[in-house]
This record gives structure tokens, sequence and C-alpha cells, in this order.
């Protein structure tokens, strides 16, 4: 049951869409629908002296998809309706009329996003779903394009570009072919010289985020390039030849074989390049380390800020991470009340190696620990016999907030590991990822996962307290205190012991002591 169904209608220059969100008891927003229709409302833009005018064509046919949407939140109950237009009416000088006949058509109060809280909204989205803590946004539309720069999670600069990816076709590409060279180099001049009017921009030597349809495309585009082992687009990172391979791809395909570009939107073939062109300019110009896609943009910014707003802060910018593995509980079929011990076993164990110097501490690895045990086999739900299996594949292949591609793969790692060989198995596509030294660490730290689900293998939590002793012949002692019988935990734990013996420079004995 959800607490509340909200729905979005995001009226922007090259889309229109309508998504419904459910806003559950953990205050989690569940996508129930979403529908987009390419409205393509910036060609319907005429100028009389500079001043922009959107044409009656334009607003029917804006009418006529809102009076469609409106049928639709009729039959999912919806509780609240956030209508939302951005650059295509914001920049239009005839706005009043276009709200007064929406409404009197629909009974919809069109919003309008001002060019600040558009950015505030796709940077909102960022800082709850990415744990970089300093970096520049981007989010180009189909008028406008929203460009951020935030430090330590905050913002300190925005500037809303009145230039979109429909637009730079529409003033740069008209008569022409979607690949001519002049009209290329044309907007490659001119988003320069944007770009050049700001300091904050030059040079900033930050990660970029790029949020919004065209980049996910582009990022789609490039991982059919490329064969990319993983699922999903949240969080993928690609550096300068990765967006020059994709751009390239698009400029040397004629536009009748544009349809043959694996990952290529329909809607998006004529406009892809100019965007492509934006994102590649913006690279060069901060001096970028590379730039990583968000799935999460405007509509997930609304509803964030929306949910916050109205239930009194619930979701915490600093915890995406925590927020992002929590989710997952709530998600699956998870028993939660078995993962506790086990997190409390593996991070002891985890701690005390380090402390006799058999492990180095890091905070990253203590939290990322602490997720994997939370997590640990959760795919038995599907099949206890395969559930490493399970696992790996579900976790390495879903939009994780807050993680990486490469720190997702790290997690589905952990959270399945059974085995060296399984653990070899799952890394056979991802060669290259990971150093010799770091997938030796992964393995040490899988074995100390392994090692802990074994701790409570009847589910009575019969064992209070760990113990790791240093003896005085270079080996190792783990007294394992327990408050009620273990047969199924010490056979399990002595079978598995050479799990946890792997992170010593010694051998490893177990001593159980009881105290009941």
């Amino acid at each position: 049951m959800f607490k509340e169904k909200v729905a979005i209608i995001d009226i922007g220059s090259n889309s229109l869409r309508l998504v419904i969100y459910g806003i559950d008891q953990e205050f989690n927003f569940v996508e129930i629908q979403n529908i987009k229709t390419p409205a393509r409302l910036s060609e319907n833009i005429y100028y009389v002296e500079e001043e922009a005018f959107l044409d009656q064509a334009g607003i029917d046919k804006l009418i006529a998809a809102l009076d469609s949407f409106n049928y639709v939140i009729e039959s999912y109950q919806v509780d609240r309706v956030l209508p939302k237009a951005t650059a295509a009416i914001r920049q239009s000088s005839n706005k009043d009329d276009i709200l007064r006949q929406v409404e009197m058509a629909t009974s919809i109060k069109i919003e309008i996003v001002t060019e600040q809280e558009e950015a505030e909204y796709g940077q909102y989205a960022v800082l709850h779903s990415s744990t970089i803590e300093n970096a520049i946004t981007i989010d180009i539309g189909g008028g406008s394009c929203e460009i951020t720069h935030y430090e330590n999670k905050e913002m300190k600069h925005y500037h809303s570009f009145p230039f979109g990816a429909v637009s730079l076709r529409k003033d740069f590409f008209n008569g022409k072919a979607h690949n001519d060279p002049k009209a290329m180099e044309a907007v490659r001049k001119f988003v320069r010289k944007q770009f050049k009017e700001f300091s904050w921009i030059k040079k900033a030597n930050l990660p970029i985020i790029a949020i919004g349809g065209s980049a996910r495309n582009v990022a789609n585009v490039h991982q059919r390039l490329i064969h990319y082992p993983l699922a999903g687009l949240h969080g993928y990172g690609m550096v300068a030849e990765a967006i020059e391979e994709t751009l390239t791809t698009f400029v040397t395909t004629d536009a009748n074989r544009l349809d043959d570009i694996d990952g290529l939107s329909t809607d998006r073939q004529d406009i892809i390049i100019p965007a492509t062109i934006v994102f590649q300019e913006l690279y060069k110009m901060v001096k970028t380390p590379f730039l990583s896609v968000s799935t999460h943009g405007l509509r997930e910014g609304i509803i964030l800020k929306y949910i916050n707003e109205t239930y009194n802060t619930p979701i915490d910018v600093s915890l995406v991470q925590a927020r992002t593995i929590r989710g997952i509980g709530h998600q699956f079929p998870i028993d939660t009340s078995r993962n506790y011990l086990r997190i409390n076993y593996a991070l002891s164990l985890y701690q005390q190696l380090c402390e006799l110097n058999q492990l180095s501490f890091t905070y990253e690895i203590h939290e990322e620990l602490e997720f994997a045990a939370y997590l640990y086999q959760f795919g038995s739900f599907i099949d206890i016999d395969a559930e490493s299996q399970h696992t790996f594949y579900l976790l390495s292949n879903m939009n994780l907030p807050g993680y990486s591609h490469l720190k997702r793969l790290r997690l589905a790692l952990l959270s399945s590991y059974r085995n060296r060989s399984l653990f070899n198995q799952y890394l056979e596509d991802f060669e290259g990822w990971f150093t010799k030294d770091e997938e030796t660490l992964l393995q040490l730290l899988g074995g100390i996962l392994k090692f802990s689900e074994a701790l409570n293998d009847s589910q009575t939590g019969p064992i209070n307290a760990l113990k790791l002793n240093a003896l005085s012949d270079g080996n190792y002692r783990l007294d394992i205190y327990h408050h009620k019988p273990i047969i199924a935990e010490k056979y399990r734990a002595e079978r598995h012991a050479k799990h946890l013996e792997r992170a010593l420079d010694g051998q490893l004995s177990l001593n159980f002591i009881s105290s009941y």
C-alpha cells in the first residue's frame, strides 16, 4: 500500500511525459506508470522581433496530450498532480494565453519552472542519488541547457543556457544533413563561446554528471557498441574517447540507417549529434576526469523535493547508499531479522583483523562490508540452490543510486560470495576491472562474510561474541562465545574456517566457549 500517489507532468521542449509515483511507508518512491509523447513543442516556436511565441498548433498539441493524461491520472486514482513546464513555455511571450487555454480545456493548472528551479531540481536529484561530493551537472533538454556547480553537496553556481538539442538542430541543421560538417562545427563554436563566459565552468577539473534523455541515450548506445557486460545506466562512466567513439558512430551512419544503431531512440535520431557535441565541448572546457550518467533528473528532483517538504525531510542526502541498500531489503522478500547478527560478526572480524595488521582499515571498506552482509545471498528467495548466482545477477544489473558501476560490481561480488571458483567465474566478463591485489582483497572480504553466515546456521543467534587472538607461535585462535547450543554453528564454522584463515599470515584454530 502507498501513502500517496503523485503524478508529475513534465512539459518539456522535446517531449511531454506523465509519471505516476507511489510513495511507500519508508518514503521510497516507486514508478507506477510512465507515458511519453515526443511533442517537440520547440518546433512550434516562432519569433516576432526576437520575441518567442508558441503557435496555436503547438498549444493544441499540448492540450490533446494533457487531455489524454487526465484519463490515466483518473484511472490510477492519483492524490496529487504536479504539472511542470520548462523552456518551451517559459520562453514564450504568450505563456499567459497558453496557461489559460490549457486550464480551460483540461482543468490542469500548469506551473512554469524557472531557470533556477530547473537547475535546482536536477541537482537535487543528483545529490540524492550520488555520493560524488563535488561536481558539475548538465541537463540538456529540447530548448534549454542547465549547468550547475556544487561543492560538498551544496550548489555554488548555476546557469540556464537558452539552447537545447532541438533548438540547436533547428538553428544550425535546418535543411541540412543530420551530420553536416559545417553545421557541426558551427554548433561547436557556438556552445564553446557560451561556456567560456563562466569562469566556474572553465578548467573546473571536476567530474561531470549528465542527466536527461540525451545523456541516457548516448550512454545506452556506447554500452551496446562495446558489448558492456552490465545492465543499467545510472552511474555509468564515460571518458573522452567513449564520447568521441559514440559521436563518430552517429556521424558516420547515414540518416536512413540510424535505426540500425542499437540503443538509439527513434525520436532522438535527429537531435543526438548536437546533444553529444554539447557533452563533448563541456567535457573539454571543464577538463573533467570523467562524465557520469544519472538516471535521476528533473522529475526525480521534483518528487524527492515534494517528499522532503511534505513529510519532514525523511530522505537524507548524506545516506544515499544506505537508503539504496535498505530499499533493496524492502523491494525483495529478504529476512532482515538474521541480517544484523551477520553484520555484527563480519564487522567485528574485519575490525580485529585490522587491529592485528592482517588487513588495512578504511571506512569505505567497513561500510561496503556492512552493506554486503545485509544483502548476503538474498537471491535465495528465487532458488536457495542457486542463491549466489541470483544474488550476483540481481545486484550487478540493478540501477543502484549512490553506486558507480565498479562499486556496484564489488557489492555484487561480495554479497554473492560462496567460493573462489564462482568468484572467478563471475569475473570472466570483467577482465581488467580490478587489479590482482583488489581481487585478492575482495575474496578475503567475501570469506569473512561466508564465515560470518556460518555462525548463525540455526538462525537462533547462539553466538554473542568473537575474539581473535595472535598466538606466540605465529598462529591465531578465534574464541567463539555462545550462550545457546551450537551444534549446527560448530560444524559450519569448522567447515568454513578456511575462508577466514586466508586473511591471516598463520594457521587458525577455533575455540568454542560456552556461557550457559
